[in-house]
């Protein structure tokens, strides 16, 4: 099932952070194993930076395709069980558990982007960039989950009282 579809700037604000960036940064993600995998071993010279660009790289791929996941909600999980119920107990479910991820969202938002931002004076050992660069990926995640677990919680709770479901967004890999 797809989640809601979002309007306008919003949607392509959402479209950047989650369809483009990633995509831009698994990219550089491969280009730069490409090229330490031909460095270290055709001219055995490996570079310590670019070992750190995947590193970063392959981090932001995991929280914004985790939030990319969350958006179409495609996340792994055993729904054996959860398929047997009929469709308003999967809705109740389904509102239950969002509403606890958000509550766990909204209680390590603030203190993530504190970190995030705490953690600035300390740099990357080879980029010599500030960590923060790293992290902020993270609260960006928080936020983005937050926001999509909320429209699904609103359009469940729509499709409970009896109004028409969410409307269904194709998925931008199909």
């Amino acid at each position: 099932m797809s989640r809601p579809v979002k309007q306008g700037l919003v949607k392509r604000v959402f479209d950047v952070l989650e369809v483009y960036l990633p995509v831009a940064v698994f990219s550089l993600l491969l280009g730069s194993v490409f090229v330490q995998v031909f460095m270290r071993y055709v001219l055995s010279r490996p570079s310590p930076k670019l070992f750190e660009i995947s590193i970063y790289c392959f981090v932001w791929v995991i929280y914004l395709g985790g939030a990319l996941a969350t958006r179409y909600d495609q996340h792994m999980r055993f729904d054996l069980i959860y398929r047997s119920f009929k469709r308003k107990a999967r809705l109740i479910l389904d509102v239950v558990f969002d509403l606890f991820t958000n509550a766990v969202m909204l209680f390590l938002l603030v203190p993530s982007f504190r970190y995030t931002i705490q953690v600035y004076p300390i740099k990357a050992s080879a980029l010599r960039i500030p960590w923060t660069f790293l992290l902020i990926v993270y609260p960006v995640f928080v936020a983005l989950v937050f926001v999509h677990n909320s429209l699904s919680v609103y359009y469940n709770l729509r499709e409970l009282t009896g109004k028409t479901p969410r409307p269904e967004e194709a998925l931008p890999w199909a």
